[in-house]
């Protein structure tokens, strides 16, 4: 016995999609221009609803009308039948009071809420609602599917049998794909149906033959293999994933597919769902028992778990692990995945009520960038502990609470390890009007450790005692422009002073040096993490200006340029040589939008050596008929923050060629490196009745067991409409990670 069944329920086999004769739903008309080729839909008229009172009456209209002694009718010309939800018309039709039956001949037409019906002839029985039409023709309007069968027979909403049907969402006088079927049981009921000799043609082509095969009709889940997948590249080869769906509980599902790689072997994967109340989760578990070029045992783990307690109670899992540094470089295409350096392992217990916070963390990482040194490896927080808040004491006046304590463990057991409790308290004074506001605030940051040298030994280390004062000030300036538009004006002043502290004796467990961004010149400490607090006396003038339709709140145009001006030398710093620079470098940012257009840059300019410390820009555009196209350029200095230069450009689109057509293509280029990152070239067909994507997807890699510099992978999916997809999804989910915008309807 072979089974079909759709993990997500679309349509496996949609020969089952005749059950709507019987099962009632809605339908729309498309009104693109594949409809004029379905002449169907011009005769598809939706039938008469009936309120409450009439739903169990039968309308009937004819030219003429014959009753004979026993009640029995006959009716000629013209005759409309009509219920609620149903209309039929036929040349006759015959009422037999006595079996309360309904017969009807000659161009018989039925049209029901989703679909019409042609047939030779038919009859229905008004009490038990069983049905009988011999040499149907059927026409779907909102999926354009149509077919045929010699019979269909029904049980109420019991079941219903077609014999010698076929089916296909393809115009009548060009039919590309075709799927047939010797006979279909369709149990209503269950919502699944049973389908012998079928055959599934493609350009007049037999390419998938099954004697038996199940398939769903409604939504009930159903245990049987999903749709197989295939695709080649140069690091796993050849690839073949049959997957099949287990359907373990209404809450739990599991999928197990065996995927065939020519190069490395057979590896097993799995995914397994659950969901209930509270908590919904997946565990996906891939494993290769020996790979054929490592001659090793590999594998990758994935658990994700959200959990609401309460509506103020949540907890999330994120646990990733794979067998060996190269696992993600040899058996994942995507570019972000195969340069990933760390694995993130973590869970979170959040609690939230009105403006207060409560976090308990466990965080570790498995490093998967075997260069970096041990001793460079990131802390493992086991656990972190945080409560953050705010509560108004009184008017214009918030009492504020930044707290945590963290036990850092390291992985080489020789770095220094123990706990670090921040506590830090502070007071705001919020004022504003309609056109300025002003925030004073003031805080104190204690910090202390508890150390030890890796061993047993502690290590003496300070308390750190700071207080943090800013002042934090804006105006908002705005006019009307000619088109009704606002154009405003908003100047922002920051003040902050945190006197200097020697904090040379103090560990460094998770702090670092962010990207210096528009944001982080607001920012009260110019460090990530809680082992330095950065002295400061400066302020920081910023200027914002955007243009905004006043009716949607719609941006159309954001302008920002700030500086920082230093009034001391900064002697806090992760290398101990004091900054002593009077003013930080220039962030200037703009972005826009116009009909179709869409742009963004954003430049860094180091005012001492007067040229630009990073810069980037991208230009986007989307039309109305799905043309796409992407143009970015990124730029980065090597710093003292940024160990490693950057240059690249990025460059796709999808390009509508003809009416049937699309150009695809993507090129991600290290003008730095001189050589290619990413490259995509493909082309898609899209017909009224199917579509297909073919495109070469070329990246960089680094791994020892490939040879190749470059992973090289053809993506292929073909699309057979209102059937679904023959050959996985996973070339169009692959375009959408590496060209932006790029969506399934392409």
């Amino acid at each position: 016995m072979l089974l079909f069944w759709p993990k997500h329920r679309t349509s496996s086999l949609v020969v089952g999609i005749v059950s709507i004769l019987f099962q009632h739903s809605s339908a729309a008309l498309d009104a693109d221009y594949c409809a004029a080729q379905y002449p169907s839909i011009t005769s598809y008229q939706p039938p008469p609803f009936f309120d409450e009172s009439r739903r169990d009456n039968i309308d009937i209209s004819a030219n003429k009308t014959l009753t004979d002694k026993a009640g029995s009718s006959t009716f000629e010309g013209n005759v409309i039948l009509e219920r609620h939800e149903l209309r039929i018309k036929a040349d006759i039709a015959s009422l037999d009071n006595t079996n309360r039956e309904i017969s009807v001949n000659g161009n018989v037409h039925l049209d029901t809420t989703a679909m019409s019906i042609d047939a030779d002839s038919g009859r229905f029985f008004l009490d038990n609602k069983n049905s009988e039409f011999s040499n149907i023709r059927f026409f779907i309007p909102e999926t354009r599917l149509r077919g045929h069968a010699e019979k269909v027979t029904s049980e109420g909403k019991k079941s219903a049998t077609l014999s010698s049907s076929s089916i296909t969402s393809c115009p009548p006088d060009d039919i590309d794909w075709l799927l047939s079927a010797n006979s279909i049981e369709l149990d209503l009921q269950e919502q699944y149906g049973k389908a012998r000799g079928v055959v599934l043609e493609f350009h007049k082509v037999p390419f998938l033959y099954t004697p038996y095969i199940e398939f769903p009709v409604g939504d009930k889940r159903r245990s049987g293999l999903l749709t197989p997948s295939f695709g080649t590249s140069s690091s796993r080869g050849f690839e073949l994933v049959v997957p099949w769906y287990w359907n373990i509980a209404p809450n739990q599902d599991a999928t197990i597919a065996p995927h065939y790689m020519d190069r490395r072997g057979l590896q097993l994967d799995t995914q397994y769902r659950f969901l209930t109340e509270s908590t919904n989760g997946t565990l996906d578990f891939n494993y290769l028992n020996k790979d054929r070029i490592t001659l090793e045992e590999r594998y990758s783990l994935k658990y994700l778990q959200h959990t609401k307690f309460t509506s103020n109670i949540r907890l999330n899992i994120d646990y990733k692990d794979v067998s060996d540094a190269e696992y993600l470089q040899d058996f994942s295409s995507s570019l972000i995945d195969s340069s990933t350096t760390h694995l993130s392992q973590n869970a979170n217990l959040i609690a939230s009520y009105t403006n207060w916070h409560m976090r308990a963390q466990l965080q570790t990482y498995e490093t998967l960038d075997l260069t970096i040194a041990e001793e460079d490896r990131p802390y493992s927080m086991l656990p972190k502990l945080v409560l953050r808040g705010d509560e108004e004491l009184l008017d214009n006046m918030n009492f504020t609470l930044g707290s945590e304590w963290v036990n850092f463990v390291h992985e080489d057991n020789i770095s220094v390890e123990g706990t670090r409790f921040i506590f830090q308290p502070g007071i705001e004074l919020p004022f504003q009007g309609s056109a300025w506001f002003l925030k004073p605030t003031i805080e104190y940051n204690h910090t202390q450790y508890n150390v030890t040298d890796g061993g047993s030994t502690k290590i003496d280390t300070p308390d750190l005692n700071l207080p943090i004062t800013s002042i934090d000030s804006g105006l908002f300036f705005e006019r009307i422009m000619q088109n009704k538009l606002i154009h405003t004006l908003e100047p922002r002043l920051f003040y902050l002073y945190v006197p200097y502290e020697d904090q040379t004796d103090l560990p460094l467990f998770d702090t670092s040096v962010p990207d210096f961004t528009l944001s982080q010149m607001f920012r009260k400490n110019r460090f990530n993490g809680g082992d330095r607090i950065g002295d400061a006396n400066q302020v920081t003038a910023a200027l914002r200006s955007r243009i905004i339709n006043p009716a949607t709140g719609y941006e159309y145009m954001r302008a920002s340029i700030g500086q920082i001006y230093y009034f001391d030398d900064r002697r806090v710093t992760l290398d101990n040589i004091p900054n002593t620079s009077k003013s930080s470098d220039i962030i200037a940012e703009i972005s826009g939008t116009l009909s179709n257009w869409s742009a963004k840059a954003g430049a860094q300019w180091d005012i001492e050596q007067h040229n630009a410390a990073k810069s980037n820009a991208s230009i986007h555009y989307k039309s109305e008929n799905n043309a796409l196209f992407n143009l970015g350029y990124s730029r980065r200095r090597e710093t003292a923050e940024n160990t490693e230069a950057l240059e690249q450009t990025d460059v796709s689109f999808v390009a509508p060629a003809g009416k049937d057509f699309t150009i695809i293509g993507r090129w991600n280029y290290s003008i730095k490196q001189g050589r290619d990152l990413e490259t995509i070239a493909g082309l898609s067909y899209d017909s009224c009745c199917w579509s297909t994507i073919i495109a070469l997807q070329r990246n960089l890699v680094s791994s020892s067991t490939i040879d190749e510099d470059y992973n090289n992978t053809i993506l292929f999916q073909l699309v057979l409409k209102g059937l679904g997809s023959v050959s996985g999804d996973s070339a169009v989910e692959k375009l959408k990670q590496s060209i932006l915008g790029y969506q399934e309807e392409y």
